[in-house]
């Protein structure tokens, strides 16, 4: 296990952390205070949970080793009792796991290293479902000479595929969360989830009390599109971070391609085009009505997850702004970002709670490299004009997989 959380951290530390990159806009204030020796999780202004100073490096490394659902019964049985050293080892041995650290080699070799490849359509009809495609057709309002036509699901898996592939040969341990085009999170196609796993997933989450029978009754009778937006698209992504945090990652690549949210029409290009990645934090209030999300915010505040998330974060889009000529997107270059995200001290690097980034337990960066309906961006990523690992692919491709490559490798051999 990385020793990134093993950092000595102070409250004020924590506080500045808190304020940083967790607290969107000021809104989890009335949830958590901060004393000079410790912090607490309220609830209706009192605390419910309080870790001390003295605890902070045990209960970093056991949020780092353990499963949220699983600190829930140490999150209820401590409340706000300080604990002596000698209870303090105890939950250290029984949960912390092998602390060795992981980052004092400058090579990738032994690194475990997660890739997950956005979204999962391999053909425009998924794509569709999905609603993450590009299609233009030639105008005389676009200068467009053929039909432009690709999904980001197939980007994203190319991307990853000659990323794996690099990343083996220089010794990485490599997991990816969906290893086959077209494939969902769970090995299959979202086709084949419908017709081989569908009914027994929702007779499962009714039968625990996930779903009611009302809600179980309108999931089952939906077809696929409304399916996908009601139900699956959230399933799913819990599936991938399930898998990730069960291969205990040193670090999580997640590739995305970006769109300009202004384009709305979809009839023509974009002439703009940013680059920009995300990490966890930008939480609010109404987060902390699920317990589970609490011993989310706790892993992020307590360990250095943030921090060097936006570490590797920031050598990314360095490298995605210097290696593909894109410019950096600042925080009013598109509405989310200035409405959703908090910036952080990196340039390019943003806060937002998007569900990967709050679940992954790991070092990670969640990339958006450049906007794939830009009016050049979309015509390079249809020429199949370089070859790499014996396959034909657009040389953008390629250029993006080097750059997490690059930021990769530069991360883990100057820790």
């Amino acid at each position: 296990m990385c020793s990134v959380c093993l950092t000595a951290q102070t409250t004020a530390d924590l506080k500045k952390k808190f304020d940083t990159y967790l607290s969107f806009n000021g809104s989890l204030n009335s949830y958590v205070s901060f004393n000079t020796n410790s912090v607490s999780i309220l609830n209706a202004g009192t605390p419910e949970f309080t870790v001390f100073a003295d605890e902070i490096p045990t209960f970093a490394l056991i949020l780092k080793n353990i499963k949220p659902a699983e600190f829930i019964a140490i999150y209820n049985r401590k409340q706000n009792k300080h604990l002596s050293q000698k209870q303090l080892d105890s939950l250290k041995n029984k949960y912390s796991g092998n602390t060795k650290s992981a980052y004092k080699q400058p090579a990738l070799k032994g690194k475990r290293i997660a890739l997950d490849p956005g979204h999962f359509a391999g053909d425009m009809q998924t794509a569709r479902v999905e609603q993450k495609f590009i299609e233009f057709q030639p105008s005389a309002f676009n200068n467009l000479k053929d039909t432009v036509r690709f999904n980001e699901g197939s980007l994203t898996y190319q991307t990853a595929e000659i990323l794996r592939q690099r990343l083996l040969e220089q010794g990485a341990i490599v997991m990816v969360t969906r290893p086959k085009q077209n494939y969902t999170a769970f090995q299959i196609t979202y086709d084949e989830w419908i017709t081989k796993r569908k009914k027994t997933v929702l007779d499962s989450l009714l039968k625990e009390n996930v779903i009611d029978a009302k809600r179980y009754t309108k999931l089952m009778n939906f077809g696929k599109d409304k399916l996908f937006w009601e139900f699956f698209r959230d399933f799913e992504l819990m599936e991938r971070s399930r898998i990730i945090n069960e291969f205990k990652p040193d670090a999580t690549l997640i590739i995305h391609y970006n769109v300009d949210e202004k384009n709305t029409d979809w009839l023509s290009p974009s002439t703009k085009n940013f680059t920009m990645a995300f990490i966890g934090g930008g939480m609010t209030g109404d987060n902390f009505s699920k317990p589970i999300n609490k011993v989310h915010f706790l892993r992020l505040l307590l360990t250095d997850e943030l921090t060097e998330s936006e570490k590797l974060s920031s050598l990314t889009v360095n490298q995605f702004s210097k290696k593909l000529s894109i410019p950096v997107a600042q925080k009013n270059d598109a509405d989310y970002l200035r409405d959703n995200c908090m910036k952080t001290p990196s340039n390019g690097v943003f806060c937002r709670n998007l569900a990967l980034c709050r679940t992954i337990n790991s070092v990670l960066v969640y990339g958006e490299c450049l906007y794939q309906d830009n009016v050049k961006e979309c015509v390079n990523l249809t020429k199949c004009d370089y070859e790499v690992q014996g396959q034909k692919v657009p040389k953008r491709i390629y250029e993006v997989s080097d750059c997490y490559y690059n930021a990769i490798n530069d991360y883990f051999s100057n820790p």
